[in-house]
Formats: structure tokens, C-alpha cells, sequence
């Protein structure tokens, strides 16, 4: 079932838990919103982690649920706190449309990230002029104020690369996103010079579909794979649209896009040739 809103990963990871509780408690939604004079479109968001929890209302249902156990009260108690915190994307509410904030804060938590691109480097690899390129020419209306805070905004999303327990980081993407001369020959041979040093991590593996590929599985629309590291936080399919985000959590879904993915893994070139394709076509940009 695709949505385009959903909550953060702690939020989801709360109403799970909440959900659990409830149904051993053997109560329904429709019970736990009237013992509390709540509508049961509240309950229900609280369970599908698409608003906050606040402190009050979880502990009257852990009371309710017959949680004693203080350790695992605090537990949640814990999560329902991080999941009110405002991410560091939020100051940028202004420039950033809603549904890729909630992307984000799907990106922020999870452990493992694979991505395809047939047209463009991924954002997360990005360098600020190529970036600058890319809005200026999707949104020429924009001030250049707002502009300049969306580059910031996408370099510093790329800090989880080289945080603390990074994300593993897989990206593909087509011969033409480093041919594709974005912005002039001297802003490629930055941008690709910035790929071969992300490769060069430990936590990042980059693949290319060469030209002589030929046709491919998924070779004219992007998708984004995100894995977490809590077996109960099922994994996301992200797709942009035109006009919207879908973010998928349906088994057989995602599971469809796992598939797609090792199909672009085979019929990428290995990673070291990667590399060396992606340095020769730096070369032949710096010339």
C-alpha cells in the first residue's frame, strides 16, 4: 500500500509496539478512543506513526495495557520522546516540499540505502554546483536565496555518509548521469571527481550501467531502497513522481524493487570498473 506521508521511523516503531500491546491487551481501537474520549482517527495515527505521542497519552496506555514493568515503560517512553524531536531538516520547512521531509526522516534512521538514477548523480553524492544547477533549472522561478538554502539543506543530508555508524550507501545509475554535462565540463569534473573520492569509503559502493548494457530493468525511473536495522521496521520503497512522493512499505512492493535492484546490480559494471569508467570520464571533462 503506497502513502506519501507517513511517520518517522521512532513513530512507526512506537505505534508497532502500541498496536501489540493493544491487541494483547484484546481491546480495539474503538475501545482505547472511547476510554479516553478520543476519536479512534487519533488512536489509529498514534498506531500507524503518523503523529507524535505525547508523554500523558502513552503512559495511560501502557496503564491501560497493563505495562508494569518500569524498563520496558521507560523504553518506550524513550522512543515516543525522540519521536517528537525536530530533525535538522526542519529548518528548512520553507524550501523543502512536506513529502520529502518525510523522506528524510526515513533517510536519517535507516541503516542501508540503495539507490538508482537513470539521468543524474544521486542527491547524496551531489556537489554544491552541480546541485545548483539542477534547482535552478527545475525551479526558475525560486530566489536565489531559496536556492542557496536548498543546496545547503542537500550538502549537509549528505553528513550521514560520514557520520558516526553510517547508512551503507549502494548507488547506481547510467552511463549518461556522469556524461550528462550539468552545468559545464568544469562542474562534471568536479562532480565526478567527487564520486571516485565517495568510493573510496568503506560504507559506499558505486556501480554504473555502461551504454553497452543495452536495454535494462528500470532504466527510465528512479527509486530509492531503504533497509532498517529493527527486523520490526519493515522496509521502504521511495519513487518520485511529478507531481508527488510515494513512500511503499507493502511487502510485495518493496520486494519488487529488491528484485529490480539486483537486476541493475548484474548489469552494472563491478564497482572497481566503476571507478575507472567514472575517472576516465573525469579526465576526459577536465581536458
Amino acid at each position: 500500500m503506497a502513502s506519501d506521508a507517513a511517520g518517522s521511523i521512532r513513530r512507526r516503531r512506537l505505534g508497532i509496539e502500541l498496536r501489540e500491546l493493544r491487541t494483547r491487551a484484546g481491546l480495539t481501537l474503538e475501545e482505547v478512543a472511547a476510554r479516553f474520549d478520543w476519536s479512534v482517527s487519533k488512536a489509529s495515527r498514534m498506531e500507524l506513526g503518523r503523529v507524535p505521542v505525547t508523554r500523558r497519552d502513552l503512559g495511560d496506555l501502557l496503564t491501560l495495557y497493563g505495562v508494569t514493568d518500569e524498563a520496558q515503560r521507560e523504553t518506550l517512553l524513550a522512543i515516543a520522546r525522540s519521536g517528537r524531536e525536530r530533525d535538522w531538516h526542519h529548518r528548512f520547512d520553507d524550501v523543502l516540499p512536506r513529502q520529502f521531509s518525510v523522506y528524510l526522516g526515513f533517510e536519517k534512521d535507516a541503516t542501508t540505502i540503495s539507490t538508482y538514477e537513470a539521468l543524474l548523480i544521486p542527491g547524496l553524492l551531489q556537489t554544491p554546483d552541480y546541485a545548483r544547477t539542477l534547482i535552478r533549472a527545475g525551479r526558475p522561478q525560486d530566489a536565489d536565496d531559496d536556492i542557496e538554502r536548498r543546496i545547503e539543506a542537500r550538502i549537509q543530508r549528505q553528513e550521514i555518509l560520514t557520520r558516526e555508524n553510517p547508512p551503507e550507501l549502494w548507488a547506481i545509475f547510467d552511463e549518461a548521469a556522469i556524461r550528462r554535462q550539468v552545468g559545464g565540463p568544469d562542474v562534471m569534473h568536479a562532480q565526478l571527481k567527487k564520486l571516485v573520492d565517495a568510493s573510496r569509503l568503506p560504507n559506499v559502493t558505486l556501480q554504473v550501467v555502461p551504454f553497452r548494457a543495452g536495454a535494462y530493468m528500470s532504466e527510465e525511473s528512479g527509486f530509492i531502497l531503504l533497509g532498517f536495522a529493527e527486523p520490526g521496521d519493515p522496509d521502504v520503497a521511495c519513487v518520485d513522481l511529478l507531481t508527488r512522493s510515494l513512500y511503499m512499505e507493502d511487502r510485495t512492493e518493496v520486494g519488487r524493487y529488491r528484485v529490480a535492484f539486483e537486476h541493475l546490480r548484474a548489469n552494472a559494471a563491478s564497482p572497481a570498473d566503476s571507478q575507472q569508467l567514472i575517472a576516465a570520464v573525469s579526465r576526459e571533462m577536465g581536458k
